[in-house]
């Protein structure tokens, strides 16, 4: 397989819910950072735009908006879900009944998406970035890695489970390096988010022929997040099932990368949530004027992670992107 080896160039991937305020906040805020710093670089960013009927559908003033980002140096690409379906029955003719099974778990579509960056577009490696992620600062170290094709690492310094629920299948796919190397690149044991990280692509590569691929596929659990009786599940259960994918990016980083990954100084980079207690910064406080969120801002990067139920994003992270965009001008 002939490998992207362009240099001076970041990919960027992920799926996201809608074209509206928030996701083209976090497309220009990410490529605001890197063109004001390497003005030459070249950005591919290629998004999974959600397709559920009953989810927020597209504004098109922000969809414009997105659009117009894209310039000689951006390249925005768009799929759905149906794409990457499509992708798993052309190259390695996925069953029906499979390809129905990834409703109930769309995240699978991430995955097969990532797999595609490598086996078709060639790609070394890209970079998870959510879009309820605000940066706060320059950005520059971060640049640099990405270019020099070195896998990153933020940790989530209060959950160091938060991606360890596929380490027991993981682990029975290989020999007994697997969980040495493992401890001997992780030692800490620490847990990592995905909403924030780059990947090495080539973890792809043992998945790229057929029997492979189904076993790559086997991996997950695709019950999806709704009981027998139509109710949406809540607690450890919905916690086994939403954490596959982190949890599949979080281990096979670590083991896979060519190279030691990188992870980030946790006193400097962290992911926490609102509530609880953060081993560096002590208890947080969910009921004050941050609702918990100030612990989580003293990080470089600020994920705001965790389910809303319904109740949409925290009111200071909604402030923080109109801030942004009226300082840039862009509202």
């Amino acid at each position: 397989m002939e490998i992207n080896t362009i240099m001076n160039k970041i990919v960027i991937a992920n799926s996201y819910r809608c074209k509206n305020k928030q996701s083209f906040f976090a497309i220009h805020q990410i490529v605001n950072k890197i063109r004001s710093y390497k003005p030459d670089c070249k950005i591919d960013y290629h998004i999974i735009w959600d397709t559920n009927p009953e989810g927020e559908v597209d504004n098109i003033n922000w969809d414009e908006k997105i659009n117009a980002i894209a310039s000689d140096t951006v390249s925005i690409y768009s799929y759905d879900q149906t794409f990457f379906s499509n992708y798993a029955v052309k190259e390695y003719n996925i069953q029906p009944e499979l390809i129905a099974k990834f409703k109930k778990y769309p995240a699978i579509y991430f995955v097969l998406m990532a797999h595609y960056l490598r086996k078709i577009k060639q790609e070394e490696c890209c970079l998870i970035y959510d879009d309820d992620i605000i940066i706060n600062y320059d950005f520059h170290d971060i640049i640099d890695y990405i270019i020099n094709k070195q896998s990153i690492l933020i940790v989530e310094i209060a959950n160091a489970n938060c991606d360890k629920v596929l380490f027991t299948k993981l682990n029975e796919l290989y020999s007994e390096e697997f969980i040495h190397i493992y401890k001997l690149r992780n030692p800490n044991l620490f847990g990592f988010n995905s909403g924030f990280q780059c990947i090495d692509l080539s973890l792809f590569d043992e998945f790229i022929n057929t029997d492979n691929f189904q076993l790559l596929l086997n991996i997950f659990d695709y019950s999806g997040i709704f009981d027998n009786e139509g109710k949406e599940i809540w607690g450890p259960n919905r916690f086994l099932i939403d954490t596959q994918q982190q949890s599949f990016f979080g281990i096979m980083n670590v083991v896979k990368s060519r190279a030691n990954p990188i992870i980030l100084n946790p006193h400097q980079y962290f992911v926490v949530p609102n509530w609880g207690v953060s081993p560096i910064h002590g208890p947080i406080n969910i009921d004050n004027e941050f609702q918990g969120w100030d612990i989580a801002l003293k990080s470089k990067i600020t994920h705001f992670i965790g389910h809303t139920q319904g109740k949409g994003k925290p009111k200071i992270f909604l402030q923080l992107v109109d801030k942004y965009l009226e300082e840039n001008k862009l509202l």
